[in-house]
């Protein structure tokens, strides 16, 4: 079934604006992005959505070998830093 959408626009830094009739059809948000697919005769163009990824989809995968403590782990870093801020500020004097 082809649909004949209003028509986008190409600025002069090679944006192109998606008409909101094909960001709504498609789900598209502000961010994601977009796969234009040619076909045999290099004249029509597929265009597939591709949501933009987030560290959320992620989470899970990677188990831990053993328990960490997070606190103990933000507390190690607050005094790594505060030590790494004392040494640049005695290289000032």
């Amino acid at each position: 079934m082809e649909k004949q959408l209003i028509s986008g626009r190409m600025t002069s830094k090679g944006q192109l604006t998606i008409p909101v009739e094909l960001r709504t059809l498609l789900n598209l948000q502000e961010g994601d992005r977009l796969a234009f697919v040619l076909r045999e005769n290099n004249k029509i163009i597929e265009v597939q959505p591709k949501k933009k990824k987030s560290i959320r989809n992620v989470i899970g995968i990677l188990k831990a070998q053993s328990p960490h403590n997070f606190n103990e782990a933000r507390e190690q870093a607050h005094i790594e830093r505060a030590k790494d801020i004392d040494s640049k500020m005695r290289n000032l004097e």
